[in-house]
């Protein structure tokens, strides 16, 4: 237990580095191209990986192929063409407490598609996470903190997209028939949001240009490739393998505190009282949720059995 728990604070703080690594990448590099240049680095690295380690055979069927290609979408490229622009727009600082709503988010989109209902303990760890965001950026806008007025208004808006296509994507994984194994399952969607950035980034940039970017903003690129989709998507889907998903989902609320201290220290940005009451507003809202009794998580384990019940066994085959 005691290594799940270290797993997920590795992949936390790591998800943390991804807002600033962002930030300072979009100072030389178009958004379309740094995301496609990341996948790829992911795949090559994931690709080493999957060859060594041996996972065995995989063969999604018609349903499961479906799942991934949503996943994919919505979790790959919508989210990460709203995370990139939405921080492009506000700090680091703002955009860290934003997404650090994911796991509250969750339960929400498991209600609207799973048909969860919310508890009353839900409401107010949700209402709590809200609060704690929504109190950062309009002080933020208020005190001309990160970017001017609007812009900090439409980049709080794509985070917040961003943060619904990620429980989107995280719900939507469990209806596949049977796991993948982490690492082969980071690098098909890694593989598939490569190519949807694809064309839009080789009409985005010229590429003879990527020459004179610097080796800083290279390094940064490939950095978040290894480390997000590689190592801390890895570490996460490992380690839910021996964790409740809540737990798991607790352990995130380290991303905003990660994300903040390394735009204090890489971005020069300040460090606003409000930004530590948000922050810890949002966390006691993740705790609240990720420490709910395990009733709802029961009735939801039950009805996606009963659902890959009703299925043909055509989905997976791993050998």
């Amino acid at each position: 237990m005691r290594s799940a728990y270290l797993k997920m604070t590795v992949a936390s703080l790591l998800f943390g580095s991804y807002l600033v690594a962002s930030k300072l990448i979009l100072r030389e590099v178009p958004i379309f191209t740094a995301t496609f240049v990341r996948l790829a680095s992911a795949c090559l690295f994931l690709g080493v990986y999957v060859v060594l380690k041996r996972p065995g055979r995989v063969r999604p069927g018609r349903r499961d192929s479906v799942m991934l290609g949503l996943q994919a979408l919505l979790g790959v490229f919508l989210f990460s063409v709203f995370a990139m622009y939405g921080v492009k727009f506000t700090g680091a600082i703002e955009a860290g407490v934003i997404l650090g709503m994911v796991p509250v988010s969750i339960s929400l989109v498991a209600m609207i598609f799973l048909g969860e209902s919310i508890s009353f303990r839900r409401r107010l760890g949700i209402a709590l996470a809200v609060l704690g965001a929504l109190s950062v950026n309009v002080l933020s806008s208020e005190s001309g903190a990160g970017s001017s007025g609007s812009n900090v208004a439409l980049g709080s808006f794509l985070l917040v997209s961003a943060v619904v296509c990620e429980a989107i994507f995280v719900t939507f994984g469990k209806f596949l028939a049977r796991p993948i194994p982490p690492a082969a399952l980071s690098l098909i969607l890694s593989a598939a949001g490569a190519l949807m950035f694809a064309v839009p980034a080789v009409l985005e940039y010229d590429w003879s240009m990527l020459a004179e970017v610097s080796w800083q903003s290279w390094a940064l690129m490939i950095y978040t490739g290894i480390a997000i989709n590689g190592v801390a998507v890895v570490l996460i889907y490992d380690a839910m393998d021996t964790v409740d998903t809540t737990v798991a989902a607790a352990f995130t609320a380290l991303t905003p505190v990660s994300g903040a201290v390394l735009s204090v220290a890489l971005l020069g940005e300040k460090f606003h009282p409000y930004h530590l009451g948000g922050m810890t507003l949002a966390a006691i809202g993740v705790f609240v949720v990720s420490t709910e009794p395990a009733g709802n998580k029961k009735r939801l384990a039950r009805g996606q059995r009963e659902v890959r019940a009703s299925e043909p066994n055509d989905s997976l085959v791993c050998r």
